[in-house]
């Protein structure tokens, strides 16, 4: 691992914990804390950059150009990684399980699986366009 691999990533973090940070504080402010908007949020917009991103970097290499380590390093492991969190998640299925309509855990991880999975998809079709 290089230094500027190191940096992107302690950059990318620096930014993105404190983005899903305020996220989950603005849901929580306007929702409350019923139904996880904030990590249900986060973690779509994370799925559909880290799609973008891995589609540009693969678009980039099929005609020979390489994308810094830095910039992935910065947007996908720092970034994506520190603003999405499958902990929280995790958790928040396992609490609204527990919830006397115990079906909104099931209904909330089939969501964000199915349209963070298609999310990233398109934004790997989409960055790969050219």
């Amino acid at each position: 691992m290089t230094l500027a691999a190191i940096l992107g990533v302690a950059i990318g973090a620096a930014i993105g914990a404190p983005l899903r940070f305020a996220t989950d504080r603005f849901f929580i402010a306007r929702r409350g804390l019923k139904i996880p908007y904030g990590t249900f949020t986060v973690n779509l917009v994370g799925s559909l950059i880290l799609g973008l991103t891995t589609g540009l970097t693969a678009a980039l290499a099929s005609k020979g150009h390489d994308v810094p380590v830095f910039v992935t390093a910065l947007i996908g492991t720092g970034g994506c990684g520190a603003l999405t969190t499958f902990s929280g998640f995790s958790a928040q299925v396992l609490e609204l399980s527990r919830e006397p309509h115990g079906w909104h855990g099931p209904v909330y991880a089939t969501l964000s699986m199915v349209l963070g999975v298609g999310l990233a998809a398109g934004g790997f079709a989409l960055g790969n366009l050219g």
